[in-house]
């Protein structure tokens, strides 16, 4: 297949993606795992990851667990266990450190109240003076390689979608299959070993039902764990009034 036949597959729209997402929740449950695998395995990652962001952004604010470990500065850091609320528009994002590193932390970004900073507020003796950080500072990315803007499923799917784009239908897919009953995994390898990308390669495991990722995995060219997220329990949310507000939510 060309490579111009197989850009021209990636950017038409899949039959699904005019559907809303109930109604593709309620067609994919119908679905045996070979018909979902046979559908994963022959629809363009572009158009996967279009079908994902349209599930997260019909959730309206969401929230989830994330499991995320890092190779920051050369060095593998322990995992840590988030809950993470996200509302996509306008922008804003809750942290809450629940385990490992940090464990105790609260963190809140609202795009309506300060666009480069955020406000956190640290466990244990530390945690009677909240404070302002700028998004890059270096006290804000001790223990991981971005930004707090960067937290949420939409932001993830986007990243990926980008990357995608830029490797102009030259990336390798190796599909791996199911992991357990309800995640597919695929490996996307990246061309001229990663060079210029987040990653040489990144695994990237969904739930085709639930139309979200539950893992992403990126290695550099030797095989080397980068970073890894694990998510679950992805639901839609009714915030709080303090929820995202940086004075009275911490």
């Amino acid at each position: 297949m060309s490579l111009l036949l197989l850009l021209a597959l990636a950017a038409t729209p899949h039959p699904w993606e005019s559907l809303s997402a109930a109604e593709r929740r309620a067609k994919l449950e119908k679905l045996s795992h070979e018909e979902l695998e046979t559908m994963l395995r022959e629809t363009p990652p572009a158009a996967l990851l279009r079908l994902s962001e349209k599930t997260i952004a019909a959730l309206g604010p969401y929230e989830y667990l994330m499991v995320k470990q890092e190779r920051v500065r050369g060095t593998l850091l322990p995992e840590q266990t988030i809950r993470t609320t996200i509302r996509e528009s306008p922008s804003a994002i809750r942290l809450d450190f629940l385990k490992g590193p940090g464990a105790g932390r609260r963190v809140i970004y609202n795009a309506s109240v300060k666009t480069a900073e955020f406000k956190v507020r640290e466990a244990g003796f530390l945690a009677f003076l909240p404070v302002w950080l700028p998004l890059d500072s270096p006290m804000a990315k001790s223990d991981s390689n971005r930004t707090v803007v960067e937290a949420g499923l939409g932001t993830l799917v986007r990243r990926l979608a980008r990357e995608q784009g830029r490797a102009e239908g030259s990336v390798t897919i190796t599909h791996e299959g199911w992991r357990g009953k309800d995640e597919f995994c695929s490996v996307y390898a990246l061309p001229d070993g990663g060079r210029g990308f987040d990653h040489a390669r990144t695994r990237v495991c969904v739930n085709p039902r639930a139309g979200v990722p539950t893992l992403v995995e990126g290695f550099d060219d030797r095989g080397t764990m980068l970073e890894r997220y694990a998510f679950s329990g992805v639901k839609a949310v009714t915030p709080g009034p303090a929820t995202f507000d940086p004075e009275k939510g911490l």
